[in-house]
């Protein structure tokens, strides 16, 4: 079964039917031992400082397949993307799914001169280097046509190194359909959420998870390379016009998923990843920003109306 996704190895990844919420994913015998010790070790840490331990910042594991060798394993992870047989009751329906990949440096410890050259490289010609981030892709539910639009790694790539076209990018994964264009910086497509909407999913759910996650892995003494922020939010309009009826905050909280993903390059250290927590910082201003952007879209639209009634 295929895997809604953004950027990634979609051939490396699979879903066994009979267990749709789960997948099944080709990686490194790493990968595999960050998931059975070392994220044991870095959240049992956190005990020590009487805050208790939290695992929804990154997928769950259900254990490996047989199939290994001495480098490969295939590992059981949750299904971040799941949609789910009643959409009308449970998300997700049609998720928009965006990958933005964290850090500032590339490779681990164990890469070749070759490979550390190329990742420096790839680093200095991209945001990653000033950044920490680099737009890996996304997947885009367009309601009015029934399809999704995939945005592949290489627009990602096209971003200005300095971060100055970044902003602009970034709002091209989070489009409006709002009639009314008063905001350059906003992305519109008629087949997409409503500013309204989209900055309720952004303020209640997707911001307050990332500060909860920057403020988790601040603690965490350890370097990380090639993981990513998954975003993961509903972009079915007709369930979203349900799920939002009620009054209920726990509405908009469920309606987007955060998480830290691929964990094959990991290793302990005596101090937090700079590079990653730069990238969250980044990821987070990027989102107060366009928050701030849905305001000013919603006042004008507002005025708008006033002064046409």
């Amino acid at each position: 079964m295929k895997v809604a996704q953004a950027g990634g190895h979609p051939d490396l990844v699979s879903i066994d039917s009979a267990k749709p919420h789960q997948l099944i994913k080709q990686t490194t015998k790493n990968e595999l031992e960050f998931y059975r010790s070392i994220v044991n070790q870095l959240e049992y840490k956190r005990l020590s400082t009487d805050l208790k331990p939290w695992s929804d910042w990154r997928p769950n594991f259900y254990g490996s397949l047989d199939d290994q060798t001495d480098n490969e394993a295939s590992i059981v992870l949750e299904n971040l993307t799941y949609q789910r047989p009643t959409p009308k009751t449970e998300l997700f329906s049609h998720p928009n799914v965006i990958d933005i990949k964290l850090g500032q440096r590339l490779y681990d410890d164990h890469a070749t001169p070759e490979k550390q050259e190329r990742m420096n490289k790839a680093a200095l010609e991209t945001t990653s280097a000033q950044w920490g981030v680099r737009l890996t892709g996304a997947q885009i539910w367009d309601h009015s046509k029934g399809i999704y639009l995939n945005i592949p790694k290489s627009f990602g790539k096209s971003v200005k190194p300095d971060g100055s076209d970044l902003q602009n990018s970034f709002n091209k994964l989070f489009p409006i359909s709002d009639s009314n264009q008063h905001q350059e910086e906003l992305a519109y497509s008629t087949g997409s959420l409503s500013s309204e909407i989209l900055k309720n999913i952004i303020d209640q759910s997707i911001i307050p998870q990332i500060i909860k996650i920057q403020t988790y892995l601040s603690s965490f003494k350890w370097r990380i390379y090639g993981a990513s922020l998954l975003i993961v939010f509903e972009a079915d309009q007709d369930v979203l016009l349900s799920a939002t009826s009620h009054s209920d905050q726990q509405i908009f909280q469920d309606l987007a998923s955060v998480k830290v993903i691929d964990f094959a390059h990991v290793q302990l250290a005596d101090s937090p990843d700079p590079g990653l927590l730069k990238g969250i910082q980044t990821t987070l201003d990027l989102f107060h920003q366009l928050s701030l952007q849905l305001s000013l879209q919603l006042a004008s639209v507002q005025l708008d109306t006033q002064s046409s009634s």
